[in-house]
């Protein structure tokens, strides 16, 4: 008749971690299924696209060259070579 008690005990730890496992197992599904859905329905966003033509790549450049040098487009080159 000791076995009993001690049979007991052990079924009820049995059952105390099945109940804990079973919740990880629910939780763990929940976020599963929350992953899945937030990559769902980022994969059917609209996108915005933007699309930039260039027209021959004649760009207007204003600043400075590495010598501090301030220039703009073609009066550059005839600084450059005016100054060397």
């Amino acid at each position: 008749m000791e076995n009993q008690p001690l049979a007991t005990e052990l079924i009820r730890e049995v059952r105390a971690q099945s109940k804990r496992w079973f919740i990880i197992a629910v939780v763990e599904l929940f976020i599963i299924i929350s992953v899945i859905i937030a990559f769902l329905w980022y994969l059917t966003v609209p996108i915005d696209e933007i699309s930039i033509e260039a027209d021959g790549g004649n760009a207007n450049y204003i600043g400075r060259d590495l010598e501090g040098e301030l220039y703009n487009g073609k009066d550059y080159t005839e600084t450059q070579t005016s100054t060397q």
